[in-house]
């Protein structure tokens, strides 16, 4: 009976330290996993700052192309 009682003891404990160590990966790997989380929402901020940039300036450089020069006259040559 004392063998027996000593033998699920240890097993018990075994269960323990498993269950201690899978725990302790869940937590390292839950704290991995924000982490890169916050990265991936500041890459995307910055991806997202830098399309309304390059947006922005397409815009104007287009309009550019259809706007009038200082200094330039549209009026036809008579001669």
């Amino acid at each position: 009976m004392e063998t027996a009682s000593q033998t699920i003891h240890e097993a018990l404990n075994d269960v323990i330290d498993v269950q201690t160590h899978f725990r302790l990966r869940e937590a390292q790997g839950r704290v991995f996993a924000e982490d890169l989380n916050g990265r991936v929402n500041y890459w995307s901020i910055g991806e997202t700052i830098i399309i309304l940039i390059i947006g922005i300036g397409q815009v104007f450089i287009l309009k550019s192309f259809f706007t009038d020069k200082k200094g330039t006259s549209n009026m036809p040559i008579t001669s």
